[in-house]
């Protein structure tokens, strides 16, 4: 089998991830991969290790090097970056070609190369366009199967783009912590209530509501011991500058970017429970994963493909989307948004007593993370998905 897998590998975050350890997946089982990164990234240093691991798999790696002015291959004015693209794709002659996450530039080599191959998407992201700008509203014209990252975004995905074609749910390919560092050994504990730390980590974006989290802290002092803020972004401002006028430095902290690695799961395994308020358009977030592998309970909005990780998985808390956040025309002022939001506020709330009457399992939630998440288990379900395309 040889696979063509299209994206963006440099660089940090979600998708990156999902690309390099699926990429290292297919590279020991020895299927011939060809990994494409076609959006102008320039070539860091620090990330030579990560091409060097490709090399070391047998994975050959091409990046598209943007020119003096930063364009792409996709400018219309570099014919030779097409000309260049098609030429590598025309002499690999994919059996598969999987594009994954967004952008134009996945959509046009599949176009330009017309090889008889079998073109797929994977959906990383939520399932909802943005708009009729969109890139993949391409998909629906040149590709053949889309996979979400969980059933959920799949789903989404079919009705909000009109994908009419076979459409499948395959989770993504996070860090396996199992492998990079040493994961604990949960123990089965209760928590007393009022005692309980809690965490949250995330890019400190509007849409991950960190800082609304941290204005919820009034109703949440009595179920709480401590509530921790790790991540950096727009809102750590606001949300150091509301601890200190508040006066409850004592218990809720802000301490910016958290580190990777050992340290990150000594730290995430430090706390008894985490939080994730998003209400944006997530994917299938891999800090909950990340959670689950450590044996740490969360409470998290369902939206996108979280609904999907409590399945059958009674040791987290999944708060249902609030009306506001899925409705349809209908507009909600301000203060309503605020009044439905208290339904998190109560899921931490549950969180929290279940901790307190011995309700959750920690070594069963590492037991579920491993059973359906680990990188043994998604390797094998990956190679046996792409070998029943050819």
């Amino acid at each position: 089998m040889k696979v063509i897998l299209a994206g963006h590998i440099l660089g940090q975050g979600g998708i990156q991830s999902h690309i390099r350890w699926l990429v290292k997946a297919l590279g020991e089982e020895g299927v011939e991969t060809l990994v494409l990164s076609l959006r102008g990234d320039k070539r860091p240093t620090d990330y030579s290790h990560t091409l060097q691991t490709f090399e070391e798999c047998g994975v050959r790696v091409h990046i598209c090097a943007p020119d003096a002015k930063g364009n792409s291959f996709l400018d219309l004015g570099k014919v030779e970056r097409f000309v260049e693209i098609k030429k590598l794709i025309d002499q690999f002659s994919p059996d598969v070609y999987l594009a994954v996450g967004t952008g134009w530039n996945l959509f046009i080599p599949p176009i330009i190369s017309k090889l008889n191959t079998r073109l797929i998407f994977h959906e990383v992201m939520s399932g909802i366009p943005r708009g009729w700008r969109d890139s993949r509203w391409c998909v629906r014209w040149c590709f053949d199967e889309v996979i979400g990252q969980s059933p959920n975004v799949a789903k989404t995905f079919a009705q909000c783009f009109g994908w009419k074609k076979s459409v499948s749910a395959l989770p993504a390919m996070p860090e396996p912590l199992e492998i990079t560092a040493s994961l604990p050994k949960p123990v089965y504990k209760t928590v007393q209530l009022g005692t309980a730390k809690a965490a949250l980590f995330s890019r400190l974006a509007p849409h991950k509501q960190a800082f609304w989290l941290v204005q919820q802290w009034d109703l949440l002092k009595n179920c709480l011991g401590e509530l921790h803020i790790h991540g950096s972004g727009a809102e750590e401002p606001l949300i150091r500058e509301y601890i200190a006028s508040q006066g409850i430095g004592d218990r809720v902290k802000c301490f910016g970017r958290y580190p990777e690695g050992q340290a990150y799961i000594d730290l995430l395994s430090s706390y008894d429970l985490t939080l994730l308020p998003t209400i944006g358009r997530e994917g299938a977030p891999l800090v909950l994963l990340e959670s689950m592998a450590c044996g740490v309970p969360f409470v998290a909005y369902g939206v996108g493909g979280i609904p999907d990780y409590g399945v059958d998985n009674p040791n987290v808390i999944v708060v249902p989307p609030e009306p506001w956040l899925i409705s349809q025309g209908k507009k909600y002022t301000p203060i309503e948004k605020s009044q439905q939001r208290t339904a998190f506020v109560e899921g931490v709330k549950s969180m929290a007593y279940k901790l307190a009457q011995g309700e959750i399992n920690q070594q069963q939630l590492q037991q579920f993370f491993m059973k359906l998440y680990s990188f043994e288990v998604l390797k094998k379900t990956w190679l046996s998905y792409l070998y029943n395309q050819i």
